[in-house]
């Protein structure tokens, strides 16, 4: 036990170290580069602030819940319930930023955030006519046909998912003069803090009739009356939560360049090319929660069997519920990256582009036991950033 606590306390020193360290080679950097301004610069907004939204397409598909009465029922020809649970496959999602750069420095301070969200909402109902009933003499069982007199098999699933993330920066770049075009437009390397949180949450409603069987037929339409014969029904349902959720903070570095396509710059609009890059380390914790309860019901009615003082209602009774909760500490590499066209003016900017952010094994996506899944966000964004001061 004290080996285990010894690792757990090493893993956290590592990571304070590297925040920390982080932290104060940027500040560190800045410090020392004051007096290090340029006189382009002047007459440049210090504060810039952005807003845009972005459609991403979300991958990463966790392991499907299956009660034992829906995998019977698809050996019988119904629809499997996986097929209800795949994730929405895209994200709708807002991002803000705010950067200050303080007169006279080369270096810029940000912080930004991301917000996305998807939902998907699915309902599917499905009868398989049966020709064939399972007849019973005692402790004999026989697959019988007939005429009349058969229940369908049945299904009808309700399914319910949403996710969520939202992703947090605070950094510290620094304009440098990279590359074929040190003489024209400057790059800029940022180190920085991020933070990121998943959420996904499942819902579900089951019920279903797998088994092949006889029900008997309801009435006899040649005396136009209701006479049930002996019949046998079963029901069965299912109503699973499933909730995942990853926490994660983690040092992170970036490197973003443009440059124009056309255009003078200065006064005039000017359209650029931009692109950039970054990757990070995050440290925090999966958590997984799953609740279901499922229950069944035979029940058998011979109105027959009476007449010779036997019973004449038979149920029996079929449960099966589970509380599964699990947690553990993970760490999370992130790597992403954006291609972009920028039209700027003096104080504002309108961007187009594609964006790119991979988290690795981010997500437990297993049912009874662990089972690491990525998180990653890939679609087409939209900006605009308006310049404030001089």
């Amino acid at each position: 036990m004290s080996e285990l606590i010894q690792a757990n306390d090493n893993r956290a020193t590592i990571r304070w170290k590297l925040l920390t360290g982080a932290s104060v080679l940027a500040l560190t950097a800045y410090v020392s580069s004051t007096a290090l301004a340029r006189a382009e610069d002047s007459g440049q907004p210090q504060v810039w602030i952005e807003l845009g939204g972005q459609l991403d397409r979300v991958s990463g598909q966790p392991e499907p819940f299956e009660p034992a009465f829906t995998i019977l029922g698809e050996q019988h020809g119904l629809l499997p319930v996986s097929s209800l649970q795949t994730p929405a496959r895209y994200s709708i999602g807002e991002n803000g930023s705010i950067s200050f750069r303080p007169e006279g420095s080369q270096w810029k301070f940000m912080a930004s955030v991301t917000y996305g969200r998807s939902s998907k909402n699915a309902h599917r109902h499905q009868e398989v006519p049966v020709s064939t009933y399972v007849k019973s003499f005692g402790t004999l069982h026989v697959l019988a046909h007939g005429r009349w007199g058969y229940v369908n098999q049945t299904a009808d699933y309700v399914a319910s998912s949403s996710e969520r993330h939202t992703i947090v920066d605070f950094a510290v770049g620094k304009d440098v003069g990279l590359g074929l075009w040190k003489n024209t437009t400057p790059s800029q390397i940022t180190l920085g803090v991020r933070f990121a949180q998943f959420t996904a949450n499942t819902t579900m409603n089951l019920h279903g009739d797998p088994n092949p069987h006889r029900g008997g037929p309801k009435y006899i339409s040649a005396f136009h009356a209701t006479i049930p014969f002996n019949a046998y029904y079963q029901f069965y349902k299912a109503k699973p939560q499933i909730e995942r959720n990853f926490r994660g903070l983690g040092p992170s570095i970036s490197y973003n360049g443009s440059v124009p396509i056309a255009g003078s710059g200065g006064e005039d609009a000017e359209l650029t090319l931009d692109w950039g890059a970054n990757a990070g380390l995050l440290f925090g914790r999966q958590k997984t929660k799953i609740q279901h309860h499922t229950t069944g019901t035979l029940y058998a009615l011979r109105p027959f069997d009476a007449l010779q003082g036997l019973p004449k209602y038979t149920q029996q009774h079929y449960v099966n519920a589970a509380r599964i909760e699990r947690s553990r500490n993970v760490t999370v590499p992130n790597v992403g990256g954006t291609a972009g066209l920028s039209l700027k003016f003096p104080n504002a900017k309108m961007s187009i582009g594609y964006k790119a952010d991979f988290f690795f094994d981010a997500i437990d996506g297993g049912i009874a036991t662990r089972k690491s899944e990525n998180r990653w966000f890939f679609g087409p964004f939209a900006s605009i950033s308006i310049g404030i001061g001089d």
